[in-house]
């Protein structure tokens, strides 16, 4: 049965079946050549493909790996895949990683080709209870760089170092590679944290922030996690509508008012959006609305200056866990809904990792590598 996918109209050429040799010495050179073709594949090729079992790697500096497990059927996978499993334990004076220790934790890498679309690729490797939740993360991460829904490229390839965290903390990525072919670019991102973030981020092999942050006086938000939701993203396979920015944030992180204006309406359709505030800007021609609070701090009619407290953050609602969604939106009939990181009135920037932290992150960097050389 033909299975949909956003690919097809890719017209990417149809394999004709090979025959089936009745010499054996003509499988054994076919086998040849596809080993050789296996070794020759260059990065990012030489780096993703299909999980291996892990061998004894180079350590990095500070660190030992202890392989686990290796190398078994994945239960609700299709077929039987290698999902490999490592443990870290750090010797001397501990590695530290991101703020937190990674000893006795287990995380796994992942490599794969993308053969008809993110979701089903993955799918293909990871257990079902987790390769939906997985895939969307991949694809949160390259919305930064890709149109998800159209620049995604049979062919395209992924290598993940990531951990399936207990305690309903969900899924996380330490590390992504991805080959675009469409852009014809491998895109990095290395998770770190510094003493100073209250949150770690993704950098390139430079040290630069992969992703994108608003200036803190036009910022709703300046504690969060991550961003998990961008103005027109997919969810469940469909395009959704989706108006706003979520922000993952804890519960009671403070809200503020973008630009000046006043707060024209408070706390409607709260079986929706929860406890929310709607500022109008006349000079800017825009709305902007805070869904989802757990305490609304203005009433309507009320004037607010930029950078000024108006809320804060919460999980009411229609809402699945703790975030702010922030929403743009024209004053005209049309409501025409703005992405804040290329609205002309939002200021964004990017962090650098600071001299002081760049032993840290080198480390970093090394361990994420020698993972990844080991598999």
């Amino acid at each position: 049965m033909h299975r949909p996918t956003v690919l097809d109209k890719q017209n990417w050429p149809d394999k004709k079946p090979r025959r089936k040799s009745r010499m054996g010495v003509g499988l054994f050179i076919l086998l040849m050549i596809f080993n050789a073709a296996f070794i020759a594949f260059s990065v990012p090729s030489s780096r993703i493909e299909a999980n291996s079992n892990l061998s004894s790697p180079e350590p990095g500096e500070g660190l030992t790996f202890v392989p686990f497990q290796s190398a078994r059927k994945v239960k609700g996978a299709r077929g039987s895949v290698a999902d490999t499993r490592v443990a870290f334990l750090s010797s001397g004076d501990q590695f530290q990683l991101a703020g937190g220790y990674l000893e006795g934790k287990e995380v796994r890498t992942l490599r794969l080709t993308v053969q008809s679309s993110l979701t089903f690729s993955v799918c293909r490797i990871v257990a079902e209870d987790q390769c939906r939740a997985l895939a969307a993360r991949i694809a949160r991460k390259l919305s930064w760089f890709l149109d998800v829904n159209k620049d995604i490229r049979k062919g395209d390839k992924v290598v993940l170092i990531y951990e399936n965290r207990s305690n309903d903390q969900g899924l996380k990525i330490w590390k992504m590679e991805y080959f675009s072919g469409y852009l014809n670019q491998l895109l990095e991102m290395n998770f770190f944290k510094t003493p100073e973030m209250i949150y770690g981020s993704y950098f390139d092999r430079q040290g630069k922030e992969m992703i994108s942050r608003l200036d803190s006086r036009t910022t709703p938000i300046r504690k969060y996690s991550e961003i998990t939701a961008l103005p027109g993203e997919m969810r469940r396979g469909h395009l959704s509508g989706h108006a706003g920015t979520d922000f993952k944030a804890e519960v009671g992180t403070p809200i503020f008012s973008s630009f000046p204006g006043r707060v024209t309406r408070t706390n409607w359709n709260t079986r929706k959006n929860g406890y929310c505030i709607e500022v109008d800007h006349p000079d800017k021609g825009i709305k902007t609305l805070y869904l989802h609070l757990s305490k609304v701090l203005v009433r309507p009619g009320q004037w607010v200056g930029q950078g000024i407290q108006i809320g804060h953050s919460g999980n009411t609602g229609r809402s699945y866990a703790p975030h702010l969604h922030y929403e743009i939106k024209s004053r005209d009939r049309k409501k025409t809904v703005y992405n804040p990181f290329i609205f002309k009135y939002h200021k964004k920037y990017s962090r650098k990792i600071a001299k002081e932290h760049r032993k840290g992150f080198e480390k970093a960097i090394r361990l994420y590598d020698s993972l990844l050389q080991a598999g």
